[in-house]
């Protein structure tokens, strides 16, 4: 395996173990890093990672029933039983305790892709954990029954400002409509309502965050669409920006009249979330009985959104049991950060030290010091003199050669190893050392010591600022960041400050700094170029330039620019729009013809797994089917890719035990692959590892069983070896055994199969 073929530093999916893949050394370029992961299944390494298994096992997690290591690789079923803990979302102490603990899982606080960070879906599914979240300590506003009524009509236009709760309004507008249905759909802004179906059978509502002006809606496009949603029972609040020549136009020219979701007052959205937050009225009472009178409403000041007062709440509830210093509170609110930054930058102006530090806490906040002063150094050496706001004294004189000669007085050496303490240089960028904290990935765990701001988003405040008032300052943080070593901790927080950058810039260029990284060599580079564009894409006007761009990139000749977009559809770009990221990975692959193409089809892969594993997976599956059942390039791919997705046990089996819509398909490419010379250790596998997996529950046992016996119908080479690794396995309360030992006794000797007791249910509702 090259280098350059090795794993993308992007989220896994729902383990949160990060994917490093050796750099490949360019011309005078850095030495590669070593590939920490464990053996991919597919890589043919699998007695290597058999003998990992001993080690990852002791320590693996199971979110909501999804093994977070390796899938089996071939370690003997003879070997030594294995202690498992089914403990979801828990941290698991093994012995004698003393003393407060704190335990994180995922390494850095900004969390790995979407296992760490709650996507909002701008097309397709809305998971019921968003719709939930929106529901929990909602303030209902004085117009919510106005809106009500509104979309009796089966549309809706909601207007507002950021943060104050528009999208939140819609789903709770959505959710009461349809009876607290959790079947609801987003509809990506781009998209053109005049030629839109609503085509997803049972769904209940659709919410369309922010649409663009490129499909002007007409009065009968209006008309037709409010036909098509009765029809389907369904119902469609449109989420547009509170612009008052935007609603003149609606009212004028659609005869509509669009909700403004004007926030309740800012008293009754902290009373209604500080109740879900602590239910216990008793508690409630003494948290604030603890403030000192008058200051809470103080800062409840009527212009704050809901989203300022859910901050606010939540450093009330967080607040130690001793009650909460609203001294302390007040420091951290993030709505107080704006106003402050001019006067920060001022105390630092002429100290490169400090503001060197300072953005290097604006990027790497919630990541441990050292690696913050760390970057920190990197920075304040790369700007070369640029951070200082006073050059050296010195005449410039010219020599006789022609060259300027600067003759310099001594300055302060930058090398002298005690010129500026960490405590002094929290203190001058207003940040703090929080207490040590244990963080684990998938090997080990590490202590951090992290540093982070006082005030709550300063972080977005001081880059958005600077970025927008000194034009020469995003050229060299562009730099800086861009050059960094292929680390998750480093490159996704990266990645979303160039992605917010976008946004601060704006015009037509505004996704320029990103292509630059998409089109590097370096995979460090397209890594953070992947994040980017994610994180730029929450906005709807420059969505729809993201699209464009990944659109353009995927079908262009340059393999870096196709393995970015396969890496962008693999994070939250992808696992907010579904189906947008599988027609861009459509276009990516062009085989294994050389070690870049291979990259290529390594990061294609990765994508479909991460989406697989992010909730998306009847979409993959269905397009991977399809493409399955094709011949070139594409079918390769979906066939290399689906023992993969056989380690998201939990989707897979329900599907074989419901008779679902793709059991059929589930079944026949386990026998496609596993009668695949290439593909038949990958396969074999991870059945072996449902079948070690079942004992331990009733529905993965009725899946296991359901998959052998559709199997055992038809025992070809592939099923054959499979029957017979899984019969030698020494291991007599294996799942599936005896009817795997039934249909090999048929096959050789002629006897007639010996069912279990339970019978065991065939595909379309046959029983065996």
């Amino acid at each position: 395996m090259s280098a350059e073929d090795a794993r993308p530093a992007l989220p896994q999916g729902t383990d949160g173990t990060s994917r490093e893949e050796p750099e490949a050394p360019a011309a005078g370029g850095e030495p590669p890093e070593g590939d920490i992961g464990f053996a991919d299944p597919d890589d043919g390494d699998f007695e290597e990672a058999a003998a990992e298994f001993d080690a990852a096992a002791a320590e693996f997690a199971l979110h909501g029933g999804e093994f977070a290591g390796p899938p089996f690789a071939g370690r003997p079923f003879g070997g030594q039983p294995q202690s498992v803990i089914f403990a979801p979302g828990a941290n698991i102490n093994n012995g004698s305790v003393h003393g407060g603990q704190r335990v994180e899982n995922g390494g850095a606080a900004t969390g790995t892709g979407t296992g760490g960070r709650r996507v909002e879906a701008h097309e397709g599914p809305i998971s019921a954990i968003e719709i939930l979240d929106a529901k929990a300590g909602f303030a209902e506003p004085d117009w919510f029954p106005e809106a009500l009524a509104e979309l009796d009509s089966r549309l809706l236009f909601l207007t507002g400002g950021p943060g104050t709760g528009r999208r939140t309004a819609a789903l709770n507008l959505l959710s009461r409509h349809s009876g607290g249905s959790m079947s609801l759909r987003a509809v990506d802004g781009d998209m053109n309502l005049a030629s839109w179906r609503p085509g997803h059978r049972g769904t209940r509502g659709y919410l369309v965050d922010g649409l663009l002006p490129d499909y002007p809606l007409k009065p009968g496009m209006v008309r037709h669409l409010q036909s098509l949603l009765s029809t389907a029972d369904a119902r469609m609040v449109v989420v547009l920006p509170d612009a008052p020549e935007l609603v003149r136009r609606l009212s004028r020219d659609l005869h509509v009249t669009p909700v403004r979701c004007a926030p309740p007052p800012a008293r009754a959205v902290f009373d209604a979330r500080f109740k879900d937050a602590v239910p216990d009225p008793s508690e409630r009472a003494r948290r604030l009985a603890a403030l000192e009178p008058g200051l809470l409403d103080e800062l409840l000041a009527p212009e704050l959104v809901p989203a300022q007062v859910a901050e606010l709440v939540a450093a009330v509830a967080a607040a130690e049991d001793g009650g909460p210093d609203l001294a302390d509170i007040q420091k951290r609110l993030s709505f107080l950060a704006e106003g402050e930054v001019p006067d920060l930058l001022a105390q630092l102006r002429d100290d490169a030290d400090g503001l060197a530090f300072l953005l290097a806490t604006c990027v790497f906040e919630g990541l441990d010091h050292r690696v913050v002063r760390e970057e920190a150094e990197r920075l304040l050496a790369l700007a070369d003199g640029r951070l200082s706001s006073v050059l050296p004294e010195g005449a410039d004189d010219s020599g006789e050669d022609g060259r300027r000669v600067r003759e310099r007085k001594p300055r302060p050496n930058p090398e002298f190893v005690f010129r500026r303490s960490l405590d002094e240089l929290l203190r001058s960028v207003r940040a703090e050392r929080s207490a040590r904290e244990i963080h684990s990935n998938s090997g080990y765990t590490y202590a951090v010591e992290a540093v982070r701001f006082t005030r709550h988003r300063q972080a977005e405040a001081v880059l958005r600022h600077v970025w927008r008032e000194y034009g020469h300052l995003s050229g060299l943080l562009t730099e800086w960041m861009a050059d960094l070593r292929n680390e998750q901790e480093l490159t996704e927080p990266v990645g979303r400050v160039m992605g917010r950058a976008a946004g601060w810039g704006g015009g037509r260029r505004a996704l320029q700094h990103i292509r630059t990284l998409a089109e590097s060599n370096r995979r460090t580079s397209r890594t953070i170029a992947a994040y980017a564009l994610g994180m730029a894409a929450e906005d709807p006007v420059l969505a729809r330039e993201v699209k464009y761009r990944l659109s353009l990139w995927s079908a262009q000749q340059s393999w870096q620019v196709r393995s970015t977009v396969a890496y962008t559809c693999g994070a939250d770009f992808g696992a907010a729009r579904p189906e947008v990221a599988m027609r861009l990975l459509r276009n990516v692959p062009r085989g294994l013809s050389d070690e870049h193409e291979r990259t290529v089809d390594r990061a294609v892969r990765d994508a479909l797994r991460d989406l697989f594993a992010s909730g998306s997976q009847a979409t993959v599956f269905r397009h991977l089917a399809e493409w399955a059942d094709g011949e070139g390039t594409l079918g390769d791919v979906a066939l290399r890719t689906f023992p993969r997705l056989l380690q998201n046990t939990s989707w897979c089996q329900e599907q074989l035990v419901d008779d679902g819509e793709y059991a059929p398909q589930i079944i026949d490419l386990v026998h496609r692959t596993l009668n695949d010379e290439e593909l038949f250790a990958a396969t074999c596998n991870a059945v072996l590892w449902w079948c070690r997996m079942a004992t331990w529950g009733d529905l993965p046992r009725t899946a296991v069983e359901t998959l052998l016996t559709a199997l055992a119908a038809d025992v070809r080479h592939g099923v054959f070896r499979l029957f017979v690794t899984i019969d030698r396995a020494d291991a007599p309360d294996l799942a599936g055994l005896s009817i795997v030992r039934d249909a090999l006794n048929t096959w050789r000797h002629g006897e007639p199969p010996r069912h279990p007791a339970n019978g065991s249910t065939h595909l379309n509702g046959s029983t065996s």
